[in-house]
């Protein structure tokens, strides 16, 4: 995260992380994450330019990746994480909403125009799904890449 909050080394870090992640996207599923450590500052407005500085470096990776290699399926964890990814990392202007992938609100969203038209986009709003939810979503995506 230190990388990630400092403007000197911010750039290479994102470059570095989108080069690891779509070499890795040849032969395997890939997994771009944030800590699940919460990084916050003295006041509630420089804890907000830090949530989004990270939103926007997650942003400009998910478009460097894309730009090289195009994934089967993306997979987006949180409400304002899922929907940056979705309008500003993979620029998704208009999209059909296919239904749920699980049950509950696990949502399969399929991109109808620009770079990411086809590859199905899924949402995993808030807390959603128990224990083994994102495994069961994989085995549903993968089996559905292979098919096609």
């Amino acid at each position: 995260m230190a990388q990630l909050l400092d403007p000197a080394r911010r750039d290479e870090h994102i470059r570095d992380i989108a080069d690891t992640a779509a070499d890795a996207m040849k032969t395997a599923d890939t997994v771009i994450r944030t800590t699940r450590t919460v990084v916050t500052a003295a006041d509630p407005d420089e804890s907000l330019a830090i949530s989004r500085s990270v939103s926007a470096a997650l942003v400009e990776t998910v478009r460097l990746i894309t730009s090289t290699h195009r994934p089967a399926f993306v997979i987006a964890k949180g409400g304002i994480t899922s929907s940056d990814t979705a309008t500003h990392g993979l620029r998704i202007r208009r999209a059909w909403a296919r239904g749920t992938l699980l049950p509950g609100i696990v949502s399969l969203w399929q991109p109808a125009d620009g770079p990411a038209a086809g590859i199905p986009y899924i949402v995993f709003a808030g807390n959603v799904g128990g224990d083994d939810a994102l495994a069961d979503a994989l085995a549903l995506l993968r089996s559905a890449a292979r098919c096609c």
